[in-house]
């Protein structure tokens, strides 16, 4: 096919005497495709992303975006951003509306996001009906820099559907639109709108719902460390690495704190509706069940036993932890508390580990809420760098990063 292709072309540039750029990138792609040439590949992406027009915008959503490689998708994803013309938009708008894959549908809102408003907007609120609650999380997130009357009113018509996780994305959206505080009620959102439609003005811009936030060891214990639990497909990643031994101020060590706000997150926190695991991690990873299981009961029980025996020792194998959490396809959160950054495991680059988790996690919409325990003082430990690789975990995945000292 590569071949008739090449012949094709030549062909054509024997007749007219120019050559066609588009159908040079196109076989390009195509042999690039065939022989897994990375590099070829996105050379040919590049020079497609050159030619705004809706024949190379096609090609790059057909083959750039879903690409298994995370440079050719963020470099097709880059470049697509950037067409204007109406034909490329057009591409764009008929994947969103119209293709029966969902990771293509995904793909597609990403590249409109991009878009001025007043071209995005229709395509993030026509999502806002999809039959995938992963296209309508992706659309709620996309909604929250638009600060306009029409999309609260969308957003809190639809939020009655949305169950478990996706109620978290419909409430820090609104939060953030609104400045208002309503909990995970869609009646209680409802009644405030009701009251105050007609009169409502977009506030001043504040710093975002998902910002950092920084909390006193007393403070998260007195509130309860994980808060409000809204997801009901759920997994803690709890670090039991050595530097976990460290003193506290509150009641013991860091692992003793840790246990108790754990423990205390599986009898209060969790609805009899969900289902949920643990994995504890050090230089090793310790699953308390390698499925999802339902809280309730005899599981429940056990799971409480489960991070009640576990000690605190040796490194921090937190790609392992990761790894294990998104093994589930299920899993749609994941609570990660730790003090450290990777030492060991399969990958302890922080920066690959990142890559790792943005490819496992690119069609998956899985939220990673990251805490830092510093509390206490632990010999030789990176905590700058421990900081950062936890709040860019969090940031790229949709969740929150929280420090507490």
């Amino acid at each position: 096919m590569a071949l008739l292709a090449s012949y094709l072309l030549l062909f054509n540039t024997a007749i007219t005497g120019i050559p066609d750029q588009f159908e040079e990138a196109r076989v390009a792609l195509m042999a690039g495709l065939q022989k897994r040439n990375e590099s070829a590949i996105c050379d040919a992406i590049e020079t497609l992303g050159a030619q705004d027009q809706q024949k190379s915008a096609e090609l790059m959503l057909r083959y750039g975006l879903p690409h298994e490689s995370l440079l050719v998708h963020q470099e097709s994803l880059r470049l697509l951003r950037k067409f204007e013309s109406e034909g490329a938009r057009e591409a764009v708008r008929t994947v969103v509306r119209g293709s029966k894959d969902v990771s293509r549908r995904i793909d597609a809102l990403r590249v409109a996001r991009a878009w001025p408003q007043s071209l995005s907007r229709p395509e993030l609120l026509h999502c806002l009906e999809d039959r995938s609650w992963l296209v309508v999380a992706q659309a709620v997130r996309g909604l929250r820099d638009h600060r306009a009357k029409q999309v609260v009113d969308a957003l809190i018509e639809r939020m009655p559907d949305a169950k478990g996780r996706l109620l978290e994305d419909f409430n820090d959206a609104l939060g953030e639109l609104t400045s208002q505080s309503h909990g995970h009620s869609a009646a209680a959102w409802r009644i405030w709108w009701r009251e105050n439609k007609s009169t409502w003005e977009p506030p001043a811009i504040s710093p975002s719902s998902g910002a950092d936030e920084e909390k006193s060891l007393g403070t998260a214990v007195r509130q309860g460390l994980y808060g409000e639990i809204v997801s009901e497909r759920v997994v803690f990643l709890l670090d039991i690495s050595g530097s976990m031994l460290a003193e506290t101020s509150v009641g013991g060590s860091r692992i003793e704190v840790a246990r108790t706000e754990l423990c205390r997150a599986l009898e209060s926190g969790l609805s009899p509706n969900s289902r949920f695991s643990v994995v504890a991690f050090s230089e090793g990873v310790l699953r308390f069940s390698t499925k999802l299981v339902k809280a309730q009961g005899a599981s429940l029980k056990k799971s409480i036993r489960f991070v009640q025996k576990l000690t605190a020792g040796g490194e921090t194998n937190s790609y392992g932890a990761l790894e294990a959490a998104f093994a589930d396809r299920e899993v749609d959160t994941i609570y990660l508390l730790s003090d450290g950054s990777p030492t060991v495991g399969d990958e302890t680059s922080t920066t690959l580990i990142l890559d790792a988790v943005s490819r496992w996690n690119r069609y998956r919409g899985t939220r990673i809420h990251c805490y830092g325990l510093f509390a206490g003082e632990a010999p030789r430990q990176d905590e700058a760098k421990a900081r950062e690789f936890l709040r860019r975990l969090a940031r790229s995945n949709h969740g929150r990063y929280t420090e507490i000292r």
